[in-house]
């Protein structure tokens, strides 16, 4: 076995000798009363940005969607069938409360969208992360003149933040997630990770931009 996978083997069996030993009825809840998260969330598949870990929240807490770019396409984008089951099963079958569409600073799917196109490290062409990507591109397009006023240096950002916003538009096209807002049943949610600075910011919808997490958090 190599060092790698060494490691998570005895990550594992920590796992079981501490914690299982003490929190053993926890799991066993879970088990039987199934899954009751009052929150959905989407972040992107970096390994560097885990929303469990951002919110110290147990199993059992949030509902987990990942992708490349924390991506929600347009319903009828036809990329879009893991999103939209992911989507349903949290609305019409766990009925959560809130859903979070939590980008992050360094996204590398971002860039690749602004790029129109993803290469991989030898130079071959990535078609599949590409067609994905593609739903972010057509909406980066319109906003290069602007972006192009920015210090180069946050340029990224406004692409990350954007990104966040646009998969917030992109959930009311569907259904069951329109019905639910106007219900007042459903909360939308959108959170920008910045990694270096470990900092959490929130959309705040009035004025367009983000706001410091910490502030808003106090507020609850």
């Amino acid at each position: 076995m190599d060092k790698t996978l060494q490691s998570i083997a005895q990550g594992y069996l920590r796992f079981r000798a501490e914690f299982l030993a003490e929190s053993g009825d926890f799991y066993r809840s879970l088990a039987e009363q199934g899954q009751k998260p009052r929150v959905a969330i989407i972040s992107c598949s970096d390994s560097r940005v885990d929303p469990a870990v951002i919110t110290n929240t147990k199993p059992g807490e949030m509902f987990v969607l990942r992708n490349v770019a924390n991506l929600i396409p347009e319903r009828s984008s036809e990329t879009a069938w893991g999103v939209r089951a992911a989507l349903q099963f949290a609305t019409e079958v766990l009925e959560v409360q809130h859903f979070v569409v939590c980008g992050h600073s360094g996204c590398g799917g971002i860039q690749g969208a602004r790029r129109n196109q993803v290469i991989g490290p030898q130079g071959q062409h990535l078609e599949d992360l590409s067609v994905w990507l593609r739903n972010l591109s057509e909406k980066f397009a319109p906003l290069e003149e602007q972006a192009k006023e920015l210090d180069p240096d946050l340029q990224d950002e406004f692409y990350e933040k954007v990104g966040i916003i646009n998969s917030l538009g992109n959930l009311f096209t569907f259904p069951e997630i329109e019905r639910r807002v106007k219900e007042g049943k459903l909360h939308l949610h959108g959170w920008y990770f910045d990694i270096k600075r470990g900092e959490l910011l929130a959309y705040d919808a009035p004025s367009y931009g983000f706001v410091s997490f910490d502030t808003l958090a106090k507020e609850f």
